[in-house]
């Protein structure tokens, strides 16, 4: 999407998520956007690999914002050449953090089939533990692939932002069992987006993360549109959420 825009605003480094926190984010993220059918809830965790990459990729851009366990993301609109120049730069290392997990995994497998049932055991262990992960990414792609139309559908629907200032995507917002920390994340995210004049654009999944977004000052972009928007307010003046007996006895917090 070609969009003319102002230059994007640098979060402040607070907000970013440093490197060494990750993992610990892509745990978060793969229980609260897993597969919904992944059953019982500890299986979540083997899609984290997934999104370490999905996450470091985000954090080259400098989209991925943190407090604690808490994270989000948020995309600031960008021409299409420094998108595609991105996308270059990044794919190598994509696949170099996919095969630095994904070896060591299929060498231990092999040793252990090897030790079993010599060099068939080993080659016949290495080619399932292979299926398996191809089975798992596959599976969490089309989890994910299902929100494509209503990413689409945002895309066209915030054309009427542009020329209008600073706009970003929030997506991705996911707490743990930490809902302290998802409010912290939440206020400093409105704060720096209030400071520089950024409008913020979200879709909610469901009627109680609609109301959230509500909590928070967001309105539907129009009548008929599932994008919601958050005016900037004048510095100074952003939502000051107070905790709530509801959020406090909530074991996730996502958005």
């Amino acid at each position: 999407m070609t969009v003319r825009a102002q230059a994007a605003v640098r979060p402040p480094a607070a907000l970013l998520a440093p490197w060494w926190r990750l993992p610990q984010l892509a745990g978060v993220l793969a229980h609260a956007f897993a597969p919904a059918a992944a059953r019982p809830r500890w299986l979540r965790a083997v899609f984290a690999p997934f999104w370490l990459i999905e996450t470091a990729v985000h954090r080259c851009a400098r989209r991925v914002m943190c407090c604690g366990p808490a994270t989000l993301v948020l995309r600031q609109p960008q021409s299409w050449a420094r998108s595609l120049l991105q996308t270059l730069l990044l794919l190598p290392c994509v696949v170099a953090v996919f095969s630095a997990m994904l070896v060591p995994v299929c060498l231990a497998a092999a040793g252990v089939g090897g030790a079993v049932a010599g060099l068939d055991g080993s080659r016949y262990t290495m080619t399932g533990v292979l299926l398996l992960v191809a089975v798992l990414l596959l599976w969490q792609v089309a989890s994910v692939m299902r929100a494509a139309p209503v990413g689409l559908r945002l895309r066209r629907d915030v054309k009427v932002l542009r020329g209008q200032g600073r706009w970003a995507e929030v997506g991705s917002l996911a707490g743990g069992r930490d809902g302290q920390a998802t409010r912290d994340l939440v206020r400093s995210v409105l704060v720096f987006a209030d400071d520089h004049g950024i409008a913020l654009v979200a879709v909610a999944a469901d009627e109680r993360l609609g109301g959230l977004y509500g909590r928070v000052g967001f309105v539907p972009l129009s009548p008929t549109s599932p994008v919601l928007v958050r005016r900037p307010r004048p510095s100074g003046s952003s939502w000051r959420p107070a905790p709530r007996a509801a959020d406090a006895g909530s074991s996730e917090v996502e958005i």
